[in-house]
């Protein structure tokens, strides 16, 4: 085959695998909505983000929790997640549409997100790479994780291209904007804000939280004036603790020392804090050639310890598979980041099982130790490269001083 067909191929290859997958994940929304299941599609959007949405445009206190009627998900107690208020603000949009449109227009557009946050990740240079990253949004679109995100409605999704865009972005400002989604929960957020902080990119984070805070102005101003100021921050500290309270959907590590045996919350606060300070520590300590979150074992890193220390749920691993997987397959592809590689692929891919409850904290922490030793490795030996270099100019300005210190005007006699 010569190169000409073999580049068609793997663009042709590209594009279905691309409509395939979409068209599987669109065709399981469009069947399931309304119909009971393990997994209720539709359920999160249309609690959180389009019941709360029309709450707040009707007067309700939307964190208080209440007994709803959820359009095709049925009656019960429900409280709104209490995710940065500003994500309900580009949120609104689909809940201006009946129930049903508006759970079909946010899984397309949660699927183009996480198609487009992958490409923007990879940055693909010729075909195969083209190929490969597609695989990979497949990948992360059809299985485990995502599939379960793109279902229930989660905007897992947006905060990919969020962090994609805040990856490659080379403008603050821009950034920033990638740091809007990106930190569109509090527990992805701050973890996020304070890696970037270590790695350097301070002007990124005061103006994503610029960002965040301005956005969030016109959601918090409604529902204080539905509310009062004091019962609405009540009701959103208290749904805040009614979501943690859930340790029996959460991934994190507190949640697996509960199941672990270990009942004290203190015990559980304290391992999360431990291991992101350790993360943290680790790396404020790289090379400034290291410390940047384009370069996929710092990027693997800060994904760990961002799931891992602080509360999320099997649905979230889609920052894995999605941000992991094809950085590591697509843009690094060494041998010291296989292991992570290989945890990463298999805990996206059983997210959506019972075993995820167990396997993905401890393979989180695998990937994070595994990022570690990949960039302690990279550092030793850009050092001892360095050191090389350093004594190969030392002995190259040697052997000119030494020319210089010869006699001048001192001929060598002939040959015989």
């Amino acid at each position: 085959m010569n190169s000409q067909a073999r580049r068609l191929l793997l663009w042709c290859g590209s594009g279905v695998v691309a409509v395939a997958a979409t068209g599987w994940v669109m065709y399981q929304v469009v069947t399931t909505l309304g119909r009971p299941a393990q997994i209720q599609t539709g359920l999160d959007f249309l609690n959180n983000t389009w019941r709360a949405v029309r709450g707040l445009l009707s007067g309700d206190n939307i964190y208080a929790l209440a007994h709803v009627t959820i359009p095709e998900i049925g009656s019960g107690l429900a409280v709104v997640s209490p995710h940065t208020p500003g994500s309900l603000l580009w949120q609104a949009p689909f809940a201006a549409l009946s129930p049903r449109p508006a759970v079909y227009a946010y899984a397309f557009f949660s699927i183009l997100a996480i198609w487009a946050g992958v490409f923007i990740l990879t940055q693909p240079k010729d075909p195969t790479a083209v190929f490969l990253s597609a695989c990979c949004g497949a990948f992360a679109i059809c299985i485990g994780a995502g599939q379960m995100n793109l279902l229930l409605g989660q905007s897992t999704g947006i905060t990919l291209l969020g962090l994609a865009v805040l990856v490659r972005a080379r403008q603050p400002w821009v950034a920033g904007l990638g740091f809007m989604p990106a930190a569109s929960t509090l527990q992805t957020g701050l973890p996020l804000a304070l890696a970037l902080l270590v790695l350097g990119s301070w002007r990124v984070v005061w103006r994503g939280t610029v960002l965040v805070v301005a956005s969030s102005l016109p959601p918090l101003v409604l529902e204080i004036a539905n509310a009062g100021f004091r019962t609405a921050i009540a009701s959103f500290v208290s749904a805040g603790g009614v979501h943690l309270g859930l340790l029996s959907h959460r991934i994190d590590l507190g949640a697996l020392l509960q199941r672990l045996g270990v009942s004290s919350v203190a015990a559980q606060t304290g391992a999360e804090i431990l291991v992101a300070a350790l993360a943290l520590a680790f790396l404020a300590r790289l090379p400034p050639d290291l410390r940047r979150l384009d370069y996929p074992p710092a990027l693997c890193l800060v994904v760990s310890f961002t799931l891992l220390c602080t509360y999320h749920e099997p649905y979230d691993m889609l920052l894995v598979g999605a941000a992991v997987v094809p950085a590591i397959l697509v843009n690094d592809q060494s041998r010291a980041m296989m292991p992570a590689f290989g945890l990463a692929g298999t805990s996206a891919g059983t997210a959506s099982s019972i075993i995820a409850l167990y396997f993905a904290p401890v393979a989180l922490l695998g990937m994070g130790i595994s990022s570690a030793l990949a960039l302690r490795h990279t550092a030793a030996s850009d050092g001892r490269l360095a050191e090389h270099h350093q004594l190969d100019r030392h002995q190259a300005d040697r052997a000119g001083s030494q020319s210089q210190r010869e006699p001048a005007g001192q001929e060598i006699p002939p040959a015989g």
